[in-house]
C-alpha cells in the first residue's frame, strides 16, 4: 500500500472500538471497529480484523472483513481471504483470487481489449 503520510496510528489486534474514528495521517486496524472510519491518509484492515463501518481515506488496502462502504480518492486493494460487502468508490479497485467480495463498483474502467479480429 502506498503511503500518503509519514503519520500511522494502529489499532492493534485484541483491540475493540465502537464509534467514529478519524484523524490525519494513516490508520492501520489489527483489532475490530465498528463505527465508520474518515481519515486524510490511508487505511489498512490488516488479515484478521475487522470493519463494520464506512470507510473515507487517501487509499485503503483490506486483508481483513469489511461490510460498509468505501471511498477512496486512490486505490482500493483487496487481498486474497478479505471479506468485503459494500460499495467501493476509487480511483481504481483490484480485487486478488481468494477474496469474498459482494460489491458495487464506482471507479472508472479501461479495458484493453487488444486490436479488433479482421473479418473475413
Amino acid at each position: 500500500m502506498v503511503r500518503h503520510s509519514s503519520e500511522q496510528s494502529v489499532l492493534g489486534v485484541g483491540s475493540k472500538v465502537t464509534g467514529r474514528v478519524s484523524g490525519d495521517g494513516s490508520l492501520r486496524i489489527e483489532g475490530s471497529v465498528r463505527g465508520d472510519v474518515q481519515i486524510s491518509g490511508d487505511a489498512d484492515i490488516a488479515a484478521g480484523a475487522s470493519l463494520e463501518g464506512n470507510v473515507q481515506a487517501a487509499a485503503v488496502d483490506i486483508a481483513g472483513s469489511l461490510i460498509g462502504d468505501v471511498n477512496a480518492q486512490g486505490a482500493i486493494a483487496i487481498h486474497s481471504g478479505a471479506v468485503v460487502r459494500g460499495e467501493l468508490k476509487g480511483s481504481e479497485v483490484s480485487i486478488e483470487p481468494g477474496a469474498r467480495v459482494s460489491v458495487r463498483l464506482d471507479t472508472e474502467v479501461e479495458l484493453d481489449l487488444g486490436s479488433a479480429p479482421k473479418r473475413r
